[in-house]
């Protein structure tokens, strides 16, 4: 069956969620929850969030239909935006303040404090160095955490109550669960071996960082994680390369956030060339979109099942993603822009990649 059998354009959706930017609210105060648990009152209409996580301002920019209450974002994460599609389409983004912290997540407390934003979105991990020193000093923050599939929904529906845009946040949540449960339906009925996977992160000749935890997009679109049977649980962790041809994964990731490597670099490297997955050439950089967040993320979920499973999925990806992006941010994509969302230059040789996801003749 194919997925496009029940994967519905994300257009249609777009009806009940319109882009709702400079619509004028009346002032209110709403109560929102962190992923601490935390309660936080916030006054609406609400002027300038900062965030200081990676993934999270593209999902503020879906769910508020631009960059207008951004206010300040991570060094690393305007550099993945300004070199990628998002920032041509919005290119505003270069003005966006990245001194409020460090590309470690540390904030800059002092300069937070001139800034005065309404609100800071930072990860809840490490709160001591990360949250404590802002909290301390009476700034108003909001943990998010990507842990669970549970908490990255829990920051999309946060947001949806920051920015007063709840409906559109919602849509959102809905349009990631019809595709987990597409994607399930047609995984269930096959009921083949999960393909086993590494993604790596980042890389030092024999020494890779790589995702050690079952990340809730692995499990959504069928995928096991090598690293995760071995026992690791944390987030990100530093292995040799040993120990991937101990695991031998089907398939190997690499992360579209380091733009140092390429699938070639693992396809050729001195060391992995008797892993299957090297073998078969099946080795990816992952599209330049973050499944990390329920605002599209599910894109993400699509090409994760694809490349898993060839045999089982044969979406329209290309639409996919055009459709995906003009919900998510009212623009409409150039075949070029694609491309580059897609990879394809750096999947050039990655097995089955430019036919299945290059633009047709």
């Amino acid at each position: 069956m194919s997925v496009l059998q029940f994967f519905r354009s994300p257009l249609s959706l777009t009806a009940g969620v319109t882009m709702l930017a400079g619509t004028a609210f009346a002032a209110d105060t709403v109560t929102i929850k962190d992923s601490r648990g935390n309660e936080l009152a916030i006054e609406r209409p609400v002027a300038t969030v900062a965030i200081f996580p990676l993934p999270i301002p593209e999902a503020l920019i879906a769910i508020d239909g631009g960059t207008q209450r951004l206010m300040a974002i991570n060094p690393r994460a305007k550099t993945a935006l300004m070199n990628g599609v998002i920032g041509q389409l919005f290119p505003e983004i270069a003005d966006i303040r990245t001194d409020l912290v460090a590309p470690n997540f540390i904030p800059n407390v002092e300069e937070i404090l001139k800034a005065k934003p309404d609100v800071v979105l930072q990860w809840q991990a490490k709160g001591d160095l990360r949250v404590a020193p802002m909290e301390n000093a009476g700034i108003k923050v909001a943990t998010v955490s990507t842990e669970s599939r549970e908490t990255r929904r829990g920051y999309i529906a946060m947001l949806g109550q920051i920015l007063g845009k709840e409906d559109r946040a919602q849509a959102f949540l809905d349009w990631e669960d019809k595709t987990v449960k597409d994607i399930a339906a047609v995984l269930d009925k096959a009921g083949k071996p999960k393909p086993r996977i590494v993604f790596i992160d980042s890389m030092n000749d024999n020494e890779f960082v790589v995702f050690g935890r079952e990340e809730a997009y692995f499990a959504a679109s069928g995928l096991a994680n090598a690293a995760t049977e071995a026992g690791f649980t944390e987030g990100s962790v530093k292995v040799g390369a040993e120990s991937l041809l101990q695991w031998n994964p089907d398939i190997i990731f690499v992360n579209y956030y380091d733009d140092a490597i390429r699938p070639d670099d693992i396809l050729k490297h001195p060391v992995l060339g008797a892993l299957d997955a090297v073998k078969k050439a099946r080795v990816y950089k992952t599209p330049a979109i973050d499944p990390a967040t329920a605002a599209g993320g599910e894109l993400a979920y699509l090409w994760f099942a694809e490349i898993g499973y060839p045999d089982l999925f044969d979406a329209d990806m290309r639409k996919a993603v055009s459709d995906g992006f003009h919900l998510l941010y009212g623009k409409t994509l150039s075949d070029a822009q694609i491309d580059k969302l897609m990879q394809m230059d750096w999947n050039g040789r990655s097995a089955g990649y430019a036919e299945t996801f290059a633009a047709s003749n």
